[in-house]
């Protein structure tokens, strides 16, 4: 698609959408000028998205919208409904759980994905429905609401189990007044919007109102009530803020085409829920492009926005997002990015927490198969080809002797163990990793091993520029032209031949891929070099004694801690040991000759 081919286009805020040739929406984007926003997008600098972008599509459509505010929020419904492969995508998107409380006079809390105007109280969302029935379970050991009575309530000749264990006010059979079950209702709420104080306050006094009616069966229910809300949220403890402030604070992290939002919700200065989402498509994506999906999603359906957000670095644009929160909320939103002080050890957990949720995701995704890793390299690398099979070529030595090299083979990002190959280096009595590394190459690609083994599609080279040149030039001898990389230990750098190196976050498939490659080969060649040594440590001078076999060497090792003392002991004593015999000793003797 050119320039030539977009239609004339306003100078006006609004929404447009590039579509392919088999006219699906393969991008959406907001703009407070479509003309300028879409004209960038052909401009000689304009980044490799946008350039991918423009090369598939062949023809876009626009929305003109009132606002910047109404283009944000067209534009989350767009991604919504048409999920196109340039925009960053939720993982799971989907309709996030929230938990309701009726509008009836005995109200009962239920589970729902859908929030309507029906005048119950909506609280969410919860990043799933685990957590949900996880809050309903706790909820229901604290409170005693109705639970099995439906909605609206159905009266009922008798109680069930729950009132009988004190955990239900029993509506259905008039045992109590809206007046007192509405004071546990306004406890709950209290309980849900993150109102620890309020909550305690309001069973504080009801447990004092019981005791001064001399009623301590139930104050001692209060009690216990009390002590359940302040063991389950950390409210008796001494990690918490000393300012009660309400606040979401949101950390990201991004690994080439996935990414990971972790949002924290602070009440009264105290953590008390968070939600993260897993996010695809994020490759070339600006960290504010991938907050604005997060916050799209989370914020048109959150029934409680505070009123200030935390956000780290980047090019949201926050007087906008302030407009559409403060639409959302019906009062002022503040949006800040913390630059010293408390708020920035918030935003430094938020980060922590995303880095760590991203991490286990991509494992997860590694144990189910899908192996992101083998793609990501290639387009980390600039590959040609996604690299299905990867050896791995690590040396191990002690000093120069028993140098060693060890071949690792992974297949779509795992370890094939059975074709794992182990060298012993010739020719060297010193160290030298470059001419190890060139001779282990070499006899892979030119010796049996060539006619035993599948030619990879890569081959990582455990160290820096001067193995993988090693590497490089044993390929030319060998007649082969196969890609390879290097990964060195210092700050795990991607080394490529003739070009620049690659740092990439720790979190990154492609680098978890590399580093698990490069740990498998180090771990079977340290693994082989020290067996080497075991078996040249235990070949001992009795190996030489006619009749004395590894059995009879161990147990006289065992029994002796020196030669000299082997040396010194009687043909009794050498008779004596179990497994030796009064042969073998006489053996051992007659060889030892003027030693003994």
């Amino acid at each position: 698609m050119t320039l030539k081919d977009l239609p004339v286009l306003p100078l006006k805020p609004g929404c447009y959408l590039y579509y392919n040739a088999e006219n699906a929406v393969i991008y959406v984007g907001k703009a407070v000028n479509l003309r300028h926003r879409v004209r960038s997008y052909f401009n000689r600098a304009a980044e490799q998205k946008a350039r991918l972008i423009r090369q598939e599509a062949v023809r876009l459509e626009f929305i003109v919208t009132k606002s910047e505010v109404e283009a944000l929020v067209l534009e989350a419904n767009l991604i919504k409904r048409y999920k196109p492969h340039y925009n960053v995508l939720l993982k799971d998107d989907k309709h996030y759980p929230f938990l309701k409380l009726t509008n009836e006079s005995y109200p009962m809390l239920q589970f729902t994905r859908r929030v309507v105007k029906d005048g119950a109280s909506y609280f969410g969302p919860y990043p799933n429905a685990g957590a949900v029935r996880r809050v309903q379970d706790l909820i229901g050991s604290i409170f005693p609401l109705r639970q099995n009575s439906g909605s609206p309530l159905i009266k009922r000749k008798k109680p069930c189990l729950r009132f009988h264990m004190g955990r239900c006010l029993a509506p259905c059979i008039g045992e109590t007044t809206p007046e007192e079950y509405g004071k546990v209702v306004a406890q709950v709420k209290a309980f849900l919007e993150g109102r620890v104080e309020d909550s305690i306050r309001l069973l504080s006094t009801e447990m004092r109102a019981a005791a001064s009616r001399q009623d301590f069966e139930l104050a001692r229910t209060y009690r216990d009530r009390i002590q359940a809300v302040e063991r389950l949220t950390g409210y008796d403890s001494d990690v918490v803020r000393a300012k009660n402030e309400d606040l979401d604070f949101i950390g990201v992290a991004q690994a080439g085409n996935y990414a990971m939002t972790q949002l924290f919700q602070m009440r009264r200065g105290r953590v008390i829920g968070r939600d993260k989402r897993f996010l695809t498509n994020a490759r070339d994506a600006e960290l504010s492009e991938v907050l604005e999906r997060f916050m799209a999603d989370y914020y048109s359906q959150a029934t409680h926005i505070p009123p200030l957000l935390l956000l780290p670095p980047s090019e949201l644009s926050v007087t906008v997002w302030q407009e559409f929160l403060r639409q959302r909320a019906g009062r002022k939103i503040e949006l800040r990015i913390p630059q010293r002080g408390d708020k920035l050890d918030l935003m430094a957990m938020a980060e922590r927490n995303a880095r760590t949720g991203l991490e286990a995701e991509l494992a997860l995704l590694e144990r189910r198969g899908e192996t992101p890793g083998v793609k990501e390299l290639q387009q980390l690398a600039k590959l040609e080809h996604p690299p299905h099979r990867i050896e791995g070529f690590d040396i191990s030595n002690l000093m120069g002797t028993h140098t060693v090299a060890s071949i690792v083979v992974f297949e779509g990002g795992r370890a094939q163990k059975s074709e794992y190959k182990r060298i012993n280096i010739r020719g060297l009595d010193k160290p030298d990793d470059f001419y190890s590394m060139h001779q282990a190459v070499y006899r892979r690609f030119s010796g049996s091993l060539a006619d035993k083994m599948t030619l990879p599609d890569l081959l990582l080279i455990d160290g820096g520029k001067g193995q993988l040149s090693a590497a490089r030039r044993a390929l030319t001898e060998a007649g082969l032209d196969i890609p390879m990389l290097g990964l060195a230990k210092k700050q795990e750098t991607i080394i490529r031949e003739g070009q620049n190196d690659i740092l990439a976050p720790e979190t990154h498939p492609a680098l978890r891929l590399l580093i698990n490659i490069r740990d498998e080969a180090h771990r079977t060649a340290v693994g082989y070099n020290r067996r080497r040594r075991g078996q040249a440590m235990t070949k001992s001078i009795l190996d030489d004694v006619p009749g004395i076999g590894p059995k009879r060497r161990d147990a006289l090792l065992a029994h002796f801690s020196s030669v000299d003392q082997l040396k010194e002991a009687d043909l009794d004593e050498l008779a004596d040991i179990p497994g030796v015999g009064r042969v073998a000793a006489e053996a051992i003797k007659e060889f030892f000759g003027s030693s003994l």
